[in-house]
């Protein structure tokens, strides 16, 4: 049975210093309406109370909320911009109210253990996503919006924003926060939500939040006995960590009042990392560095240098090309070393140098630049051999991993390649490419830097090269080994909630991509629903019949399709949906008593009852659909002359049908 008091729980957020408690006046219905048994739908995305994350777009900071059933677990947060990720971190869940903050002090940095050392500049429209080792993951996008500052006229301050069109208007708040405000209104903060001026709960000022356009909004807070101290007070807030006008918006509102996906924009607070140590934001991301490798040819001639592409941190400036120098080993007398260096575009991997010198040992330099800024020296691969020796003619030998078949094809998912020796680098091409021309590697040869991949049938020529020139060739056909559908997943367990259930299994076949589950009717054995796919290992259902047993299978996929169906779990069976009912308002006078709220279940019963929960029912009525754009039921019940009673109840509670209860809730006069 859920209670729900006249405050709903709204925002989830313990520590006063986010203030995301909704005014219990202006609770609007968010639970989407629970339809009948149909067809078997995956859960949403966005996070469910006691569970959240909260986005502070302007310091570009996280704080995850709740999550206690992954208690111990090392959660993953991405903040990805369409495709691109643009930031991410790692942090352990605490287990209790906060799970963790990035880049925030006593929290984690972004990049912290992800190999992403950037702090992205989340803006409008980006995505942050949880993710979980078991496949789990929710997600919330930043909601467009931000106010200006605080202007006073007289007792009267202002502040305008924007919000974007397309956003539910009656999801936002607007707020000024100043601890200094607790002597003047009661509160450290002042607020205004969508509506007409209106008094605060504690009084001390009105408040009003309009739209004059459909992107623009003007928050409107009048102060009691029309003071222009507070006023000035209120206006002349120092932006910082903690203090300032600010705008929240949120994704979705349930009929507790729970602000989930919240967005809590703050003027004047500027980004990038929240706390020392912390990466760089992208703007001050200097130029990426990638790792390079040069050998030289048998005659020490001619030097080719070939280097990795440097990719810039998201979010940053493109490389814009590649500075490539190299150094004589020899010394003048005042100091100096001579060179020769290259300038290559964007897209250079490779340098030529010719007309080196045989008797120097070189030291090359490759760095990449953006703009005008440029990057650390690239390391080069093997740096701690020796230079040249005199003489050296040695070829290396390569190895390669699963070896050659000299008179077939070779199954391999990669093909890894190595050398007997420290000093050679190792290079290849594909198809009919020629890989060594004039005793140096072609241009079309790329550096081997981990095991090669094979998607489809590849000719590797493969080749091991020394900086003496001396080299070693080695050429063969892979292909894919042939794909073998996966066997079934094992270690069923199925968690029953209300209408809906929690599916988890276990697999560990590197190569399933995905999987099938299928819930079935345990009495006739069919199936309850279509086939649901998903590349977790585990799912959550819904729309189930309450106290009806079901069972359910899955089955895993590869690039051969679906393997064989595992053995039907235990049966689990859910319980019915309890209704979730609010009083927004009661308020009585003489031969008049009128009570609101919402209610999750359109067509059950609410009634409104004195002395307890189970006390006598005063008055009673069906749930209707709440009006647009709020979803769920409403319902409002007046009662009139006798039916009103003779005096103010006090104290109501209001009963569904569904089992839901609201209250208790103190009846005002009027």
């Amino acid at each position: 049975m859920h209670t729900t008091s006249a405050t709903p729980r709204g925002g989830r957020r313990f520590n006063s210093r986010w203030l995301t408690r909704p005014i219990a006046a202006l609770l609007v219905a968010g639970l989407a309406i629970i339809g009948a048994l149909g067809a078997i739908v995956a859960s949403a995305a966005v996070p469910t109370f006691p569970d959240n994350l909260v986005v502070f777009p302007d310091r570009d900071f996280i704080s995850v909320e709740g999550f206690q059933g992954h208690k111990g677990e090392t959660a993953t947060v991405e903040i990805k911009r369409g495709a691109t990720v643009m930031g991410s971190a790692r942090a352990v869940v605490s287990g209790e109210d906060v799970a963790f903050e990035i880049n925030h002090p006593g929290g984690a940095c972004w990049g912290a253990g992800t190999s992403l050392k950037v702090t992205p500049d989340i803006r409008p429209g980006d995505v942050a996503v949880i993710k979980f080792p078991d496949g789990t993951s929710q997600d919330v996008t930043v909601q467009d919006t931000h106010a200006s500052d605080a202007v006073q006229d007289g007792a009267k301050v202002t502040v305008s924003g924007h919000i974007d069109p397309g956003m539910n208007k009656d999801f936002m708040e607007q707020r000024i926060v100043n601890p200094d405000l607790l002597d003047f209104v009661g509160k450290r903060d002042v607020r205004a939500a969508p509506g007409p001026l209106t008094p605060a709960p504690k009084g001390g000022y009105s408040s009003s939040l309009e739209f004059p356009t459909a992107s623009t909004f003007v928050a409107t807070y009048v102060f009691e006995n029309a003071d222009p101290a507070v006023a000035e007070e209120a206006a002349n807030t120092a932006a910082n960590s903690d203090l300032g006008e600010r705008a929240m918006a949120w994704q979705e509102q349930d009929a507790d009042g729970n602000r989930q996906g919240l967005t809590i924009a703050e003027f004047g607070e500027a980004g990038g990392p929240g706390m020392g140590g912390c990466p760089a934001g992208p703007a001050d991301q200097p130029a990426p560095a990638g790792t390079g490798a040069y050998v030289m040819s048998a005659d020490k001639t001619s030097m080719k240098v070939t280097w990795t592409p440097a990719a810039a941190q998201p979010g940053a400036a493109a490389v814009t090309g590649y500075s490539v120098e190299a150094l004589e080993g020899t010394t003048s007398t005042t100091g100096v070393r001579s060179g020769t260096t290259q300038r290559t575009g964007v897209d250079g991997t490779t340098a030529t140098f010719t007309g080196m010198d045989p008797a120097e040992n070189y030291t090359v330099e490759v760095r990449s630049m953006t703009g005008t800024k440029t990057s650390d020296v690239f390391p080069m691969q093997a740096s701690a051999a020796p230079g040249i020796p005199a003489g050296d003619t040695t070829a290396p030998k390569l190895t390669v991993s699963p070896a050659i078949n000299p008179t077939g094809v070779t199954e391999a998912n990669s093909v890894t390649v190595g050398s007997d020796t420290a000093n050679a680098q190792l290079f290849f091409t594909t198809g009919d490419t020629a890989i060594i021309e004039g005793g140096l590697p072609t241009d079309a040869a790329k550096l081997v830097t981990g095991p090669i991949p094979i998607t489809g049938p590849t000719t590797l020529h493969l080749l091991a090269i020394d900086r003496a020139g001396n080299y070693d060739l080695a050429q063969g056909s892979f292909a894919p080994p042939t794909a073998v559908a996966p066997t079934a997943p094992t270690s069923l367990t199925a968690t029953a909630g209300q209408e809906s259930a929690t599916l988890k299994w276990t697999a560990t076949d590197p190569t399933i991509t995905g999987y099938g589950v299928q819930v079935y009717d345990s009495l006739t054995g069919k199936p309850a629903g279509a086939l649901q796919e998903t590349t977790a290992k585990t799912l959550t259902v819904t729309k189930l019949a309450a106290d009806t047993a079901y069972t359910f299978s899955v089955k895993a996929k590869n690039g051969a399709g679906y393997g064989v169906e595992s053995t039907k779990s235990a049966s689990f069976t859910p319980t019915k949906i309890t209704d979730q009912i609010t009083i927004t308002s009661a308020k009585w006078k003489s031969g008049d008593f009128r009570i609101q709220g919402t209610a999750s279940k359109v067509g059950a019963t609410v009634s409104v009852r004195t002395g307890s929960a189970t006390g006598p029912s005063m008055g009673s009525q069906l749930v209707t659909a709440a009006a647009l754009p709020a979803t769920g039921g409403a319902y409002d019940i007046r009662l009139r002359n006798a039916a009103a009673g003779t005096g103010n109840p006090g104290k109501i509670w209001v009963t569904s049908s569904g089992d839901g209860v609201a209250g208790p809730f103190t009846v005002t006069n009027g």
